[in-house]
């Protein structure tokens, strides 16, 4: 039991009068400025406000240890007669108004009655460690310091448009390991940590049942840390504003959050940083802004979303979007988003698994896209929109949402700059065989072999030029069906023309032209015009070039359909 207070003031009898009835005591006056008040605690000398600050005067000055005996003791209540009796109001505090004097210390308190204050200010540290309590409710209060470490909150905490100024090593505001059986509500909150190397909110394990609001004009000067956070409802930060250029605005890995992780009209300087985390519904950042220029905007390393992850609908990044190893259950979705990365990575997404993906950004990423040993399931791309500087080595997807056709494909290939990657070229192939598109499959396959021989040596490129242009790797049998019948037509041409002259001048077999061409284009078969009969000397190199021809057709042929049966 802490030693009563020194006598009461005034206003302090009343505030003991009005917390027995549980009513509020509004010490304001009726035509008060609420705005007036917080602006000249915080931009004033706050430890001279009540004698520099009429609006603060003595009259409005509750001292902390009469505060703290108070929810300790619940007060003296006078004493009632039994014929006298009825059902009494539950104490509680409700104020309105005062300044805390001195340091308000309610570590490992139980405090059983609810707490309301509204408008009040403490110009001093104000510590709940280890407390149990009921609801808390602080509007509008100013605060350099407020710990609730380990606290125990059987209902909500609600700091809606309070506003932290100051410094602290380990954070203006902290709720570390805190348990809170309600929401945190820190709508309209305003924290401005005067050295920005040290945290201006940690709620490092917090575990908050219901949800976590830093939205509706929430705005944070300094490190937001929330690692190992568990939140039962949803994490929010619509419409805030997180500041702290150069280094973390938001330092949250390892969170698991039940509901979604919110961020429509959010604004970042510094990184947004949320590796490891478990999401049970979606990420939903729709048109948020992050800026890091030169460094990494949003950071998800290790993300795991049930849901979808919005990066849609006017998203601005500035800096690096790292989206490494992230798993997606629905939509991984950067549509209408604007990438902006000069000279690094705009957008990287190693090993990423999502079952959509969309990559229509407003426009062509500036900086490089990393999509290697992804997994993105179905692909809804444009072309106005495709990255000039890639990485695609060993990305998998099933197939695209609007097919092209495979040339124009191809262009997108060619932007991959970790050069030739032949998984890249059977991936296409794949997607396009699994739509029925085999003509546009070999197209690809014959590309493939292409830029494969283009990485060989100068004998295996011309062997492979001899290839392409004769069967086309395989892929392409009909050419070879279209060289025979010109190289045919040509021999019998010329051989009607200048018939060659019979071995034997007595022999009864009849010159053929077609037969005798057929007879040296064909290496394996013979008809026998070929042995009885010896072309002319003018004639003599078309039979040599029929003959080598021939073979070479013939080996070409072999090779390239072995090659397209064993892909296949």
């Amino acid at each position: 039991m802490r030693d009563e207070p020194d006598e009461l003031t005034a206003t302090e009898r009343r505030l003991y009068a009005a917390f027995a009835r549980g009513e509020l005591l509004d010490l304001r006056g009726d035509n008060h400025d609420i705005n007036h008040d917080i602006n000249h605690v915080i931009n004033d000398d706050i430890n001279n406000a009540t004698t520099d600050n009429p609006d603060l005067g003595p009259e409005r000055v509750i001292r902390a240890n009469v505060l703290a005996h108070l929810l300790l003791t619940g007060g003296d209540p006078a004493p009632v007669s039994p014929a006298d009796a009825a059902p009494a109001p539950a104490p509680a505090l409700r104020l309105a108004g005062a300044r805390i004097e001195g340091q308000l210390r309610l570590d490992y308190a139980e405090i059983p009655y609810r707490i309301t204050l509204r408008d009040c200010h403490f110009p001093d540290r104000v510590s709940l460690h280890s407390a149990r309590t009921r609801n808390i409710s602080l509007r509008d209060c100013t605060f350099v310091y407020l710990q609730a470490t380990n606290a125990d909150v059987d209902g909500d905490l609600r700091l809606c448009g309070c506003r932290f100024t100051g410094s602290h090593p380990t954070g203006m505001l902290r709720l570390d390991s805190a348990h809170i059986n309600g929401v945190l509500d820190l709508e309209r909150a305003q924290l401005v940590s005067t050295d920005p190397q040290h945290p201006a909110l940690a709620a490092n394990r917090i575990h908050v049942e219901d949800h976590i609001w830093l939205r509706s004009g929430f705005s944070c000067d300094g490190e937001i840390v929330l690692r190992g956070a568990q939140i039962g409802g949803d994490l929010d930060f619509s419409d805030a504003r997180l500041r702290n250029p150069g280094r973390w605005a938001l330092a949250a890995s390892r969170m698991r959050v039940e509901g979604d992780i919110i961020g429509r009209g959010l604004h970042t300087e510094g990184e947004f940083r949320i590796p490891g985390t478990t999401v049970s519904g979606d990420v939903r950042l729709r048109s948020a802004q992050f800026r890091t220029p030169g460094g990494t905007a949003l950071r998800a390393y290790g993300l795991d979303v049930a849901g979808g992850l919005q990066l849609s609908g006017g998203v601005r990044a500035e800096g690096r979007i790292a989206l490494t190893n992230v798993r997606v259950g629905g939509v991984l979705d950067l549509n209408g988003a604007l990438l902006y990365a000069p000279g690094g990575t705009a957008l990287r997404m190693r090993q990423t698994q999502a079952r959509e993906t969309d990559l229509r950004t407003v426009q062509s990423p500036t900086g490089q896209v990393d999509l290697r040993h992804a997994s993105l399931g179905v692909i809804r791309d444009d072309p106005a929109a495709w990255p000039t500087d890639q990485l695609l080595d060993g990305l998998r997807y099933d197939r695209f949402d609007v097919p092209l056709p495979a040339r124009r494909r191809l262009d997108w290939l060619a932007r991959d700059q970790s050069g030739y990657t032949p998984q890249s070229y059977e991936q296409l192939a794949l997607a396009y065989r699994s739509l029925g598109h085999e003509d546009e499959a070999r197209t690809v396959l014959l590309a493939k072999e292409r830029a494969r021989h283009r990485t060989l040596p100068w004998p295996a490129r011309a062997w492979g030029a001899l290839q392409d242009v004769t069967v086309g790797y395989g892929y392409r049998p009909t050419r070879a069906a279209l060289w025979l019948l010109a190289l045919l037509g040509l021999g019998s041409t010329v051989f009607a023309a200048r018939p060659p002259t019979p071995d034997e001048p007595h022999t009864t077999l009849v010159f053929n032209s077609l037969v005798f061409t057929l007879d040296h284009l064909l290496p394996v078969i013979s008809f026998g015009q070929g042995d009885a009969f010896t072309p002319t000397p003018g004639t003599q190199w078309l039979a040599y070039v029929l003959t080598a021809t021939g073979w070479l057709l013939a080996t070409t042929i072999a090779t390239g359909i072995s090659r397209s049966v064993s892909r296949t």
